[in-house]
């Protein structure tokens, strides 16, 4: 799964909580379990862990405190502004945790919600879990203050799904001729892959056969379609007269070797020629 998948599955599982849960600190365990009485119970942390266990993503379920200080989670690098956090640099299932009554809790956390995208957020307050417009839900806490004179706003934003890690840049693909080991190979441009088994023309209008490790045969005959070519020591296919090993041999002008018999004759300074070849 994708980030994004692992986070909207989070969400998902939290829509189940909306308007069904009731607020108790003690059966908080009873959240996608019924208690006895037939109902579901959570708290703000409870709920939001409980959704992300769910999910198949649990980091454990912990209270508000928790999930600040837990090693799995980490906090995101956000600007708060009067108590309203960059909307761009959330993700949704980022938790929100906000200053409560308590001043011995780190940061004096107390609450926590879950950014659901699109400026949306959802909690457990003391009511039923619900879904709340961010920006104004940030306002009224950061509006509201402690018995002990502090903000009751947002304080930090925790993530535990990571964004998925940037692809690779491709690499760019090999192209043109390249001495390896064993020999020369030809690599095709919009493959990135050597010829195989196959003849390829160059940009000079010569032949060349790879075999099917991708390497250029030279000093060698090579029997294709029925007939004999010679691939040259720089590994071109020959035309016209060629010698191999002491021995005179005709090629046609489409590189075959001439198995009938052939007439040469002198040209207008005596070298002899075959009179069918061209060029």
């Amino acid at each position: 799964m994708t980030a994004q998948e692992k986070r909207q599955a989070v969400i998902n599982k939290y829509d189940l909580l909306i308007g069904r849960n009731y607020y108790s600190q003690n059966l908080r365990d009873y959240c996608y379990k019924k208690y006895k009485d037939g109902n579901y119970y959570s708290d703000c942390s409870s709920s939001i862990c409980y959704a992300y266990a769910e999910a198949g993503q649990s980091f454990g379920i912990l209270n508000t405190a928790g999930i600040y200080q837990s090693s799995k989670l980490t906090t995101v690098d956000v600007d708060i502004t009067a108590g309203i956090p960059d909307v761009s640099r959330l993700r949704p299932s980022d938790m929100l945790e906000f200053a409560g009554t308590d001043k011995s809790r780190p940061l004096k956390i107390g609450h926590v919600e879950m950014y659901c995208g699109n400026g949306i957020i959802c909690g457990h307050g003391s009511g039923r879990p619900s879904y709340k417009q961010l920006t104004a839900y940030c306002k009224s806490r950061y509006d509201s203050w402690a018995p002990g004179g502090w903000r009751k706003g947002l304080v930090s934003v925790i993530r535990y799904i990571q964004d998925d890690a940037a692809p690779k840049p491709e690499e760019p693909k090999k192209s043109g001729w390249y001495e390896e080991d064993g020999g020369w190979k030809y690599y095709l441009g919009n493959s990135g892959e050597p010829v195989r088994n196959a003849w390829y023309q160059d940009v000079d209008g010569k032949w060349y056969w790879f075999n099917g490790a991708g390497l250029m045969v030279h000093n060698t005959w090579y029997m294709y379609d029925g007939d004999w070519y010679y691939l040259g020591n720089d590994g071109a296919m020959c035309t016209g007269q060629v010698t191999v090993d002491g021995k005179w041999y005709i090629m046609d002008n489409a590189g075959g070797m001439i198995v009938e018999p052939v007439t040469l004759t002198p040209d207008q300074d005596g070298a002899l020629q075959y009179p069918g070849l061209t060029g």
